[in-house]
């Protein structure tokens, strides 16, 4: 119940109980009745009545900090004593009400929130991060059995709050708090455990905070309103203030650095609470705008909520265009940390050479040290950002707040193999093959893109007897030993032995530098053509095919977009000649290519099997093969498969969560619009610049490859790799593919949007500008 005494009767108590007599002002209050008295001596205190509901434990709490924190001199209100030498007084109204009296002094000063946003500084920021960090250091040995309490405001609560309301928001701010609690839940939830915990005073807000000048604002001259004091993580004090101190700021993060760096210097952070205290800014403004929205939704037409609780939202807008990992950086470095806590580039270096294998490379003539991801973007551990244009594991984004939910979420429950019963893997099977052609059917879940593969091959052997392996020429598979094998790219290649006997080679069906050129429905036939011959052959030496398996993309040998028709003849070859046809998806599947789910789909074929891996789990080690019941059952023969990890309950939550937010955010339709916009950018740069000999692609699979002469295809390969660390030093990361290394590679998670395309081709013609 509110209180709602008379002035009289506040002035009858005072008179009564505390020898004050004078008048009285009312002040704003949401549960309480504040009133200021400025006695007849020209003193002034502030008189409180709490609501009914208010307990004495915390009352009595609140007086003990107030006083804890005056005896160190800090500036805060004070309880005053009634003649009982008691700080609180117990009355009643004439209803017989009882309610909890207390008068305390009285805090010369001016509002924050009276001062314009405009008119803040770097020296109110650094006397505001100095002050509140001289409270919560003051209050690190301060106890009371009343700050143990549950309060809807401890931000320890703050996720469960917005759970509850954020339904009452709309979609599109739904969708924006969505965004911060899933970065909560991710990255901050792991290791909130991790920061110190203590009482503070948990509402530094701009009507809690006193200033010395509301023109020219310089110095915070005080703190009052204890009344949402709790014991929580301390680190939630600073975000607090930080939520209210950055509202209305043209430039955020200068006043974010400002106040965190000289908290810091008066009261240090830990490596952890730096590392939350983004998201736990982001979450005190997502509780303000849930618990706002029910008033809102009861009030509509009341246009004072909604211009309270605009700067809230719009400062929610201005950090989600930041990096937590990039502000994260500033932040150390402001508070004179060093950037990266780990071990130095030239360290890692000499200890992968000596220890790691020779083999393992590197990408770039100065070496990255990549430390964090998000979306299309990989960061160093400077905190600088660079464009990801070659990722295509983390097929929906580098660290995806659903998938690493999801990979969170089970991990703590179980994770084991696949002879016990369990639901996700049938769940995750059943979803999977939904996005498949009816006629596959059977599912068999291993951990990388090179076992599916290998697997494929056993299959393939058993369901035709046959033992003849036809590849593609500059294709790769894989790293074991049967991959390497079907991989021409490899044994072909530098320390390669060629092809074995039953592997054989047939021709790359490129329509841009391949025997037969163009994409034509006669040059399709050619090439085709030429795996008939193949087949021929093996029959000609009495021996039979046991598959054909073919990138439906290829990727290594230089993003090849095959001319039309092509696998379809194959395909009909191939199956006549009694062996099956295995489409290699690793690379180019799960709606990459835009206008399809899988990448087959776009030559008009159903191969008889299907090899998954790479973006399946988006970055998770995982890959499936695809095939029909046929195939399958020809495997039972009496030996069991049987594979560990393979079908895991991690990895199968991990890949359901990859196949929802395809579905979920639309990405396969992204991939087609964002693809189109990008190539038709990049023939744009081809056509004033000759050094691009061909732009091809479909959705986000796409090669741009670079020539010395149009006319005689000579490929640049030294300026391929040029324009490559160009790139790299423009922070957008690339690659090259095809036998000559002349082809950039495009093939970025399906996070990139048409702004780090645009991005992207301000980069490419500066670099073409330079080569020329």
């Amino acid at each position: 119940m509110t209180p709602s005494f008379t002035e009289q009767e506040i002035l009858t108590i005072l008179a009564d109980n505390y020898q004050l007599t004078g008048s009285l002002k009312a002040l704003a209050g949401y549960c309480d009745q504040n009133l200021l008295l400025t006695a007849q001596s020209g003193a002034r205190y502030i008189v409180k009545v709490a609501n009914s509901e208010e307990k004495l434990t915390e009352l009595a709490m609140q007086n003990a900090a107030m006083a804890h924190l005056t005896a160190q001199s800090l500036a805060v209100p004070c309880a005053i004593d009634n003649s009982a030498q008691e700080s609180i007084t117990q009355v009643a109204d004439e209803q017989g009400n009882q309610f909890f009296f207390r008068v305390l002094s009285y805090l010369e000063g001016n509002f924050y929130a009276d001062s314009a946003a405009s008119s803040h500084n770097a020296n109110l920021w650094q006397s505001l991060g100095q002050f509140i960090a001289q409270i919560d250091k003051a209050l690190s040995d301060f106890t009371h059995p009343g700050v143990y309490r549950y309060f809807d405001w401890d931000l320890a609560h703050g996720f469960a709050i917005c759970q509850e309301k954020k339904h009452l928001l709309s979609s599109e701010q739904q969708h924006q708090v969505h965004y911060f609690l899933s970065i909560y839940q991710t990255q901050t939830m792991p290791i909130l455990a991790q920061c110190r915990q203590g009482v503070i005073h948990n509402d530094a807000n701009d009507y809690n905070l006193l200033i010395n000048n509301s023109d020219q604002p310089s110095a915070i001259t005080g703190l009052i309103d204890f009344g949402d004091m709790v014991y929580s993580h301390v680190i939630n004090e600073l975000a607090i203030t930080c939520a209210y101190a950055l509202m209305g700021q043209d430039a955020p993060i200068t006043a974010l650095t400002e106040i965190v760096s000289a908290y810091h210097q008066h009261y240090p952070l830990t490596d952890v609470e730096l590392e939350v205290l983004f998201s736990l800014i982001a979450l005190r403004l997502c509780v303000s705008v849930c618990n706002s929205a029910k008033a809102i939704k009861e009030q509509p037409d009341n246009e004072y909520l909604l211009i309270s609780v605009k700067p809230a939202w719009q400062l929610l807008a201005q950090l989600q265009r930041e990096n937590p990992f990039a502000l994260l950086t500033q932040l150390r470095l402001a508070c004179g940390l060093s950037a990266d806590a780990g071990k130095s580039k030239q360290d890692i270096i000499a200890y992968r050479k000596k220890h790691l294998g020779k083999t393992l490379s590197l990408s770039y003539q100065q070496p990255l040290k990549i430390v964090r991801g998000q979306g299309a973007y990989l960061y160093d551990e400077q905190g600088n950002g660079y464009l990801d244009m070659v990722n295509n594991v983390c097929h929906v984004g580098h660290c995806h707040p659903k998938v690493v939910a999801a990979g969170q979420a089970q991990m703590a429950h179980l994770n084991t193999n696949t002879r016990f019963l369990h639901d996700n893997i049938v769940n995750y099977a059943e979803k999977l093959l939904a996005t498949m052609p009816e006629e596959l059917s059977v599912c068999m879940l291993v951990n990388s893109g090179s076992e599916a593969n290998e697997l494929a091959f056993r299959l393939a052997k058993n369901y035709t007897q046959g033992s003849e392996l036809l590849v593609v020429d500059g294709a790769y598979h894989g790293n074991t030993n049967a991959c390497i094998e079907a991989s021409p790219y490899k044994f072909d290649g530098p320390g390669g032995l060629g092809a074995q006997d039953y592997v054989h080679t047939v021709e790359l069906p490129d329509p841009y530098r391949g025997k037969y050129q163009g994409n034509t429905v006669e040059n399709a036939k050619r090439y085709a053509d030429s795996v008939a011959e193949t087949l021929a052959n093996i029959a000609k030496q009495g021996k039979k095919p046991s598959a054909f398996i073919c990138e439906s993309l290829q990727g290594v040998a230089g993003q090849i977009i095959m001319p039309d028709g092509y696998l379809s003849q194959v395909y009909r070859h191939v199956r006549a000649a009694g062996g099956v046809c295995i489409a290699d998806e690793v690379q180019v599947g799960f709606g990459r290519v835009g206008s399809h789910m899988w990448a087959f789909e776009t030559q008009n074929v159903v191969p008889d099997i299907v090899t998954l891996g790479k973006p399946i789990g988006n970055g998770h080690p995982m890959a499936a093969v695809i095939t029909t019941q046929a195939i399958a059952d020809a495997f039972v023969n009496g030996m069991e498969y049987f594979n560990t990890f393979g079908g895991n309950p991690v990895s199968c939550a991990i890949g359901a969560s990859v196949l929802d937010v395809i579905k979920e955010e639309d990405l396969q339709q992204h991939a087609l619009t964002t693809g189109n916009y990008f190539i038709e950018q990049l023939r744009q740069v081809q056509n004033e610049f000759d050094l691009i000999g061909d732009v091809r692609g479909l959705g986000l699979f796409i090669g741009v490859e670079l020539v010395e002469d149009r006319a005689t295809k000579q490929p640049a390969t030294e300026k391929t790799g040029q324009l490559v660390e160009f790139f790299k030093e423009q922070q957008i990361l690339l690659s090259t593919e095809g036998r000559f290394y002349n082809i950039l590679k495009i093939k970025p998670p399906l996070a990139f949007n048409q702004a780090d395309a645009d991005k992207f081709i301000q980069v490419l013609r500066q670099g073409l500008a330079a080569l020329s």
